[in-house]
């Protein structure tokens, strides 16, 4: 009977993880999208931000998506370590899940500083001083390949264990793959690298 209650939750914990799943991998994907317009240059990156920002940054929502992360790294982490992951997928979701619960809670916390503790607009800007201020460059730039790598095999990995198609599976990591390449040579200016207001820049020197 124990062993049943245990089943059940652990079940109920699995289910909740992924709706919230689904729910957090739309906001990242528009997030993404956002970040792709930054081929076009800083403006038009912060003017579509603008908009998205109407959304996301109404209280109700933005509480909702914090909740949402706050559940999945929790949940996530627990699930982890009650599974023992055998094939090849199964690691790949797994230590995907552990980076992408490693970035959220450091992306989220870095973001919440800048916005109420340094009063920054974190806006292109804020994330792509890191990206091109040396010698910050050679931990932010891994640091967001690697996030955006990670939820693409993350959400391929689980297409992949839910319907076998493995071949829906390797082209939504290999267009992952390409997006993340693509943003980070939009925020690196291609890697002639690009000027960063001040303050922005003494807020990634606080850092290192």
């Amino acid at each position: 009977m124990k062993s049943q209650n245990k089943n059940g939750k652990r079940g109920l914990i699995k289910s909740l993880h992924y709706l919230c799943g689904v729910i957090l991998s739309v906001f990242i994907a528009f997030h993404l999208i956002n970040h792709l317009f930054a081929l076009d240059g800083p403006e038009k990156h912060i003017q579509v931000m603008d908009r998205f920002r109407l959304v996301y940054r109404h209280p109700v929502v933005e509480t909702f998506v914090l909740l949402i992360v706050l559940f999945q790294v929790v949940t996530g982490i627990r699930l982890i370590y009650k599974r023992n992951a055998v094939t090849i997928a199964e690691k790949i979701q797994v230590y995907s899940g552990l980076y992408l619960s490693f970035f959220l809670i450091a992306h989220v916390g870095a973001v919440l500083s800048g916005r109420y503790i340094e009063h920054l607009d974190t806006n292109f800007y804020f994330a792509a001083a890191g990206l091109n201020y040396y010698p910050a460059t050679f931990i932010f730039i891994p640091y967001y390949f690697l996030a955006v790598a990670s939820i693409s095999l993350h959400v391929s990995v689980i297409h992949y264990l839910k319907t076998g198609s493995a071949g829906a599976a390797i082209g939504m990591a290999t267009v992952g793959m390409v997006a993340a390449m693509m943003i980070i040579l939009a925020f690196t200016g291609n890697f002639s690298w690009l000027d960063i207001p001040q303050p922005y820049e003494q807020f990634i020197r606080s850092l290192i």
